[in-house]
């Protein structure tokens, strides 16, 4: 099936995960109206889980309590030319993202490869970005989408290599399920484990809160605190 118009990009240019020309929508729908909120001074930030993702089995290792390395990524809904000089970012407990930085390039390493993985860099904290039905775009922008964890930036994986410096240890604190009811999330439901691939809905829309375990110089914490 051919992808819309907006959707083509140049084949030099590689993003975190594969494109599905439903994502935008997906996006689109998960994203609240209740107000974002920064990541607290805790290091507590909440990620979707996508349902293709956990129909395939490929994020077994999401169990709350146990400590994950991993690199949070952004889906983008859309983004703009940051007009503001400041960098910050903020995430709402159904993993909605906004944020402001520069777009720099992680290359891939390989001796045929000469692409790269694209990076929001926001005062020094990296994520990965996935442009989804967005085009591509470099420089300081604007960003908004939704957090999530990609199979195919795990340790090992020829992009997660590429943004090893966009990993951290996080411990899984709460995961949730959320049904949509007119395009809106219901009530929570609280998982102790993400579901069984066969039991994955696509009616359904799947969190966890991550909380950062990481070594932190205190100065990191209180640059986090004073970028609010």
């Amino acid at each position: 099936m051919g992808k819309p118009a907006r959707a083509r990009r140049d084949k030099e240019r590689r993003v975190a995960g594969r494109h599905h020309e439903d994502r935008e929508e997906l996006v689109r729908r998960t994203l609240g109206r209740r107000a974002p909120r920064e990541e607290r001074w805790d290091g507590e930030l909440t990620v979707q889980l996508l349902p293709q993702h956990l129909a395939a089995g490929a994020l077994p290792s999401v169990v709350v309590g146990r400590e994950l390395e991993v690199a949070p990524a952004i889906y983008t809904a859309g983004h703009l030319p940051a007009l503001s000089g400041s960098e910050t970012w903020m995430v709402d407990e159904f993993g909605c993202f906004d944020g402001r930085g520069t777009v720099i390039a992680a290359p891939v390493s390989g001796d045929e490869c000469t692409c790269h993985v694209d990076v929001l860099d926001v005062a020094g904290r990296l994520f990965p970005v996935n442009w989804a039905a967005s085009e591509p775009a470099d420089g300081r922008l604007w960003l908004e989408g939704a957090l999530y964890l990609d199979p195919e930036l795990s340790a090992g994986t020829e992009h997660g290599e590429a943004v090893a410096l966009c990993r951290r240890r996080y411990r899984v604190r709460e995961i949730r399920r959320y049904l949509r009811t007119a395009f809106r999330p219901g009530a929570p439901v609280r998982l102790d484990a993400v579901p069984e691939p066969d039991e994955v809905s696509d009616d359904a829309m799947y969190v966890a809160d991550l909380r950062l375990v990481d070594d932190v110089p205190d100065a990191a914490l209180v640059g986090e605190v004073a970028s609010r």
